[in-house]
């Protein structure tokens, strides 16, 4: 599924839209860290260690690329781009999405970086379009879109190995 934002009225909210669409990437780092530190606690049966330390690796990549987006957030809109209240909507936004879509923790972390590599390219967009896209952004975006395809590589690949019943581990107590 393509992600779509909520277009903006006017042209003069270009900057507000490119902002808002920083919110709603740092949001989804910051669900999708909690979604796979969560991963890393539940993980069980016979991969358990192997799935424990690859959601490790995981939550501690996102962890890092949360920070740096939100001190350039900061650094490029000033301190009021990291709105609190917006930010916990829009992270409580993504955990029920994934949450109400699958009932597998690897599924539901490739499930979440197919919506990250969307948000970055949509985010890409506009900043693009309106201008406020620096160097460095542009290359943190890139650097951070490339770290997310690895993510889904290793997550498929544990997919790919594992039988019907060794992939399917649910998330919810029977």
């Amino acid at each position: 599924m393509k992600w779509a934002f909520v277009a903006m009225d006017s042209e003069a909210e270009d900057t507000e839209s490119g902002l808002q669409k920083l919110r709603w990437l740092l949001a989804l780092l910051r669900a999708q860290y909690w979604s796979y530190q969560n991963s890393h606690w539940k993980v069980k049966g016979k991969t358990f260690y192997g799935d424990h330390l690859m959601f490790q690796r995981l939550y501690e990549s996102v962890q890092t690329q949360t920070d740096t987006l939100a001190e350039k957030m900061v650094g490029i809109f000033g301190n009021d781009a990291l709105d609190d209240e917006d930010l916990l909507g829009m992270f409580l936004y993504w955990n029920e999405r994934w949450d109400s879509a699958v009932d597998c923790l690897h599924k539901r972390g490739l499930l979440s970086e197919d919506d990250i590599q969307n948000v970055i390219e949509d985010t890409y967009e506009s900043l693009k379009e309106s201008g406020d896209l620096t160097l460095g952004l542009d290359d943190f975006l890139m650097a951070m879109a490339s770290e997310h395809e690895t993510n889904t590589y290793l997550l498929r690949q544990i997919l790919r190995g594992r039988t019907a019943m060794e992939n399917w581990i649910p998330l919810k107590k029977d």
